[in-house]
């Protein structure tokens, strides 16, 4: 096990107020999972859902978030797929965040903090992983064979560019 430094800015100190109970809520329905093998699989599926509505033309988001009603004009129409996956990286550190782990354990939850926008999340993991060859090929393993975290890692592309071209 190794042992994850509380993240030194909070997502949700940053985060709009209006934001937070949705965070609140994804936090929430993550740590419901009885282990990582669980919370791997709900953290991916929460946000591709979210990636796949954002994939929605503008206006089709906005009549489903207002009940199928026509969208006004002027409204507020933007925010497509890539604006979301540059956030995803938030996303997933807001719910690392409420989670408020001590140690990492398994290479599920590894594969999860490798996502966070929080670099204490990132450097836990890959110690976990240094710390066993065994540890580092199993989270190795995970990213090959499992299509949800692959479909995640690929949709986090765009934000990792972003990052790195800085």
């Amino acid at each position: 096990m190794t042992a994850i430094s509380p993240p030194a800015r909070s997502v949700f100190e940053t985060s709009p107020e209006k934001l937070r109970p949705f965070l609140e809520g994804l936090a929430a329905r993550v740590s419901g999972g009885s282990n990582w093998m669980v919370r791997k699989k709900t953290v991916c599926d929460l946000l591709l859902g979210l990636d796949a509505f954002f994939a929605l033309p503008a206006a089709e988001r906005q009549a489903l978030m207002t009940d199928g009603a026509s969208p006004a004009d002027g409204a507020d129409t933007e925010g497509g797929p890539e604006d979301f996956r540059r956030v995803l990286p938030i996303y997933v550190g807001a719910i690392l965040e409420r989670l408020a782990e001590k140690t990492v354990a398994s290479p599920e939850q590894a594969a999860i903090y490798l996502l966070s926008i929080h670099p204490e999340h990132q450097a836990a993991a890959e110690a976990w992983m240094l710390a066993d060859p065994r540890n580092g090929k199993s989270v190795r393993r995970l990213m090959r064979g499992d299509r949800r975290y692959r479909q995640l890692m690929d949709r986090m592309a765009d934000h990792w560019r972003t990052v790195q071209g800085r």
